[in-house]
């Protein structure tokens, strides 16, 4: 079988085409549903309940929000640089970015901290940390 340059690109098509395919689907490809979380960004920004999957953490959920989110990686995990245009430093230097989990600060970044059923996120603009 002789094969040609067009019987290469058809090919190339092909299998391009199956693995596009192949990765379509559902945005949520992080499990099973475990339950629920409420979500909260400082001035009622945002606000609701979002469901959870095994595994999902507080960037996760924040994500799940569709607000415009900025994040930069330390190198330890992620940092929130800005939401909805508010971002670090806009009201002085130490000013920035900070969340809770039912009230705790975790000594954490946003994701490394895992969610589960009940918690409730709280992001808040702090103006001098």
């Amino acid at each position: 079988m002789k094969i040609t340059a067009k019987t290469i690109i058809a090919l190339i098509v092909s299998v391009s085409f199956c693995l596009c395919i192949a990765g379509c689907g559902s945005e949520d490809d992080g499990g099973e549903v475990v339950g629920a979380c409420t979500l909260s960004v400082q001035d009622q920004i945002q606000e609701d309940e979002y469901e959870i999957s095994e595994g999902d953490t507080v960037y996760d959920i924040l994500m799940k929000t569709e607000l415009a989110v900025s994040a930069e990686d330390t190198g330890n995990g992620l940092s929130v640089e800005a939401i909805e245009g508010v971002a670090n430093g806009d009201k002085g230097k130490t000013s920035g970015w900070l969340f809770t989990v039912n009230g705790e600060m975790p000594m954490n970044y946003c994701d490394k901290v895992e969610v589960s059923d009940g918690d409730e996120i709280v992001w808040e603009f702090a103006e001098g940390m």
